[in-house]
């Protein structure tokens, strides 16, 4: 499996709280993949008490250890990273406002 195959499983996953994908949403900063299957995630996580972070974390789980060839997934939470609403990409800040959200 590729790191392309990697981010296409992961064009599934949405934020916890809306329809846009993590992507989108600027959350996802880095796949990583060992010579073992062993699969990386890092998101940077726009809430520093998001109730979704275990269900978001489940998500990615399960979208990338469909494929084969992973080994396992981890999903590393990059508090390090910056997150403002400007990381959010132009075609989901549209979709945003019209759920009514204002970005």
């Amino acid at each position: 499996m590729t790191e392309q195959q990697v981010r296409e499983a992961l064009l599934a996953v949405n934020d916890p709280h809306i329809p846009v994908s993590i992507e989108s949403m600027g959350m996802l900063r880095g796949v990583t993949i060992s010579e073992t299957g062993v699969v990386d995630v890092e998101l940077a996580i726009p809430c520093l008490a998001c109730p979704g972070v275990s269900m978001l974390k489940q998500s990615v789980k399960d979208a990338v250890g469909g494929l084969k060839g992973v080994s396992e997934v981890n999903v590393l939470e990059g508090w390090h990273h910056d997150w403002t609403t400007q990381s959010i990409e132009p075609n989901a800040r549209q979709l945003m406002r019209r759920f009514g959200i204002q970005v």
